[in-house]
């Protein structure tokens, strides 16, 4: 008995919706002051964003490399690089069959406004080989939602 009383029931586990935009980035869920805040009280953040096809759908969870607040308004986040993997959607499954795709790099920045800009690099030839910006709703999420208002990193 004495061995469960020292635990306390910690809520900063709990995964909660600190944003949550349209495609055209109007808030529906949570406020971008809750992100800016919790980002200001170094909570854990992860970014959340998908596409619905005709056939398939694909939904996406990252964590940001880093993170910049905007003018205290707005919010701008970098994923770390990838190689991206070829997927079989007849099989649900994914690969590096595709060695082609091995030396491309997917790099992206991400925003509260609903933006999303992606861009393929060629690592052997340090060049971009496309650019593809897009809308998406995004899903901006938070390890416990930290309401102590924090000073902006400037201050």
């Amino acid at each position: 008995m004495l061995f469960n009383s020292c635990y306390k029931n910690d809520k900063s586990t709990k995964i909660v919706i600190a944003l949550r935009t349209d495609k055209q980035g109007n808030v529906i869920a949570g406020s971008k002051e809750q992100l800016i805040t919790s980002i200001r009280n170094g909570v854990d953040i992860k970014v959340g964003w998908g596409g619905k096809g005709l056939n398939h759908s694909i939904e996406h969870l990252a964590v940001p490399i880093w993170l910049s607040i905007l003018d205290e308004t707005e919010v701008v986040a970098h994923l770390d690089p990838q190689v991206l993997s070829h997927i079989n959607w007849d099989s649900l499954d994914a690969n590096y069959s595709d060695t082609k795709m091995l030396k491309e790099e997917w790099r992206v920045v991400i925003t509260s406004k609903g933006t999303f800009d992606a861009v393929w690099y060629d690592r052997e030839l340090d060049t971009v080989i496309k650019r593809v910006p897009q809308r998406h709703v995004m899903t901006w999420l938070v390890k416990d939602v930290k309401s102590e208002k924090s000073s902006p990193f400037f201050n």
